[in-house]
């Protein structure tokens, strides 16, 4: 079940936080036990798949992985196809139950490992790693989230999530439920411009928007509020004019980004 939505948080003048949420799979809409749309497993004996059997951390499916040998067993999630700039956010609920016995887990179970792509599964980076150590097995699904330390990131084009299961004993079933990937970004994401010395105007605005600056401009870019890019400008100006007449009517971001590197977004309404 994915969706894109779009929760402004706070809006303080120009500067402001957003957090998009772009992922939201609770695996219940999938029919006759199907995975996700372009997820992608890899397992010999072991097992990955969709399953109704335990009460799921809300709805009635989850995803599941039934682990018993020591081989490689992961689940990739599909390529995000949203383009819009921030840091990532990915969470899911956890339980690891005993399969024989179907009650939680005792014991070294082995290892659950989060990680993902900023390009496309070519490198990947550890977000979680899940452990006897770290993760006590209840009867509770148990929250967890990690924010991608590869700091802001331009592109989601090229972003996944992969899970990897290690055996190390027994016979247990990893469920894995509300699947999520937000993302927040924020003026503060980066190096920010001087907003006392931004200005633009009018806002709202019918047809030119101006972005006057104390530096060059490098690149503007709008946002709708769905993630998509709707208008991108390359300059090399520090007094600017954009079009926006043929916009509808409604609330833009616009990422401002300097020769610096500076980079700030910023809100404007289309009349």
């Amino acid at each position: 079940m994915k969706k894109i939505t779009l929760t402004l948080i706070i809006l303080l003048g120009f500067a402001f936080n957003v957090q998009a949420q772009f992922v939201n799979e609770n695996f219940d809409l999938l029919q006759n036990y199907v995975l996700p749309n372009g997820w992608i497993t890899t397992f010999t004996d072991n097992f990955i798949g969709i399953d109704d059997y335990y009460t799921a951390c809300s709805g009635t499916q989850y995803l599941y992985a039934h682990i018993y040998k020591n081989e490689t067993t992961e689940i990739t999630t599909s390529r995000n196809n949203t383009i819009f700039p921030g840091i990532p956010i990915i969470s899911f609920n956890l339980k690891i139950m005993d399969y024989n016995l179907e009650t939680p887990f005792v014991g070294d179970f082995g290892t659950i490992e989060m990680l993902y792509s900023v390009d496309n599964g070519a490198n990947w980076y550890n977000g979680l790693t899940i452990n006897s150590t770290n993760f006590t097995p209840s009867n509770n699904c148990q929250l967890l989230s990690h924010k991608v330390t590869t700091g802001y990131i331009t592109s989601l084009n090229n972003f996944r999530v992969k899970f990897k299961f290690v055996h190390n004993s027994g016979d247990w079933e990893a469920i894995i439920d509300d699947f999520k990937v937000d993302l927040e970004f924020t003026s503060a994401a980066t190096p920010t411009l001087d907003l006392a010395n931004l200005s633009i105007y009018p806002n709202p605005v019918s047809d030119r928007l101006n972005i006057d600056y104390k530096e060059n401009i490098s690149n503007l870019t709008v946002y709708d509020l769905s993630g998509r890019s709707v208008k991108s400008f390359t300059t090399n100006n520090s007094n600017n004019s954009i079009d926006v007449s043929d916009l509808k009517s409604g609330i833009y971001m616009l990422r401002i980004e300097t020769e610096n590197k500076n980079v700030s977004t910023v809100k404007f309404i289309k009349k």
